[in-house]
């Protein structure tokens, strides 16, 4: 069996067009969204369209709350909030009501979770070692047979694990296959499709193989000038376009 695990396509079409081919060739079972089909990128509406059609599973993420939901905006830079604003106008009744029902984790075939930024929030991050800390001890309290959470909300690649004497550490996992040990617990990032931040432009996301505890990382070339010009046209800031290019 193969999953792709996908994540943060915000509102960028030609990356999630350029992903879901690359997904086509990989002939995966099953494709999982941890969240934020939504933001920064002009093409939002087209975006759900697509995940309701491909995806087998998603969550919401922060930016996919905050189109109903004012209070998840209060922590959202002047940017995040004039795409939002500018999103909220461009969705369809049943694409806004999509988001609206979206879980903010779920559990998948009884063996992984998935969520968007960790089991509490959609809105908090893992990018440090006391923050996976966090993250493993919850799943060991709740969850107690569960070894895998799929999260992204970073926008960059990560694996964090934790050895059986419970020590932390992150992977480096940039294009790379890993082979997980059973004994062990992860936390993996696949990146993100849409807006990535680990200086490549880029989209990125991972394959999951569960029968093997293999993850393939991938990153994909798209059309750039295209989902920049789109930014441009839509009178959204023009430094939602630069940073595109950037990967920052």
């Amino acid at each position: 069996m193969k999953i792709a695990i996908i994540s943060d396509i915000h509102s960028n079409l030609e990356a999630l067009h350029a992903v879901l081919r690359k997904i086509e060739k990989e002939k995966v079972e099953a494709v999982v969204n941890l969240g934020d089909i939504v933001g920064y990128n002009a093409s939002p509406d087209e975006c759900i369209t697509e995940i309701r059609r491909c995806a087998t599973i998603s969550v919401s993420g922060n930016h996919d709350a905050a189109v109903y939901d004012l209070a998840s905006r209060e922590s959202f830079n002047v940017f995040a909030n004039m795409a939002i604003r500018w999103t909220q106008s461009k969705l369809s009744e049943q694409n806004a009501e999509y988001l609206k029902n979206l879980p903010f984790f779920t559990i998948l075939w009884d063996r992984f979770i998935a969520c968007h930024g960790t089991l509490k929030s959609n809105d908090s991050y893992i990018v440090k070692p006391f923050q996976a800390r966090r993250m493993f001890n919850a799943m060991r309290r709740d969850y107690k047979s569960i070894r895998i959470c799929f999260f992204g909300h970073t926008h960059r690649q990560a694996v964090w694990v934790r050895d059986v004497r419970g020590k932390v550490q992150q992977l480096n996992p940039h294009e790379t296959t890993l082979i997980l040990d059973p004994e062990k617990m992860y936390l993996i990032n696949p990146g993100s499709v849409g807006q990535p931040r680990q200086n490549d432009w880029r989209a990125s996301f991972i394959i999951f193989e569960p029968d093997e505890t293999k993850i393939t990382f991938h990153l994909v070339p798209y059309d750039l000038y295209k989902a920049q010009q789109k930014i441009l046209k839509s009178g959204l800031p023009s430094f939602l376009a630069e940073r595109l290019a950037e990967g920052v």
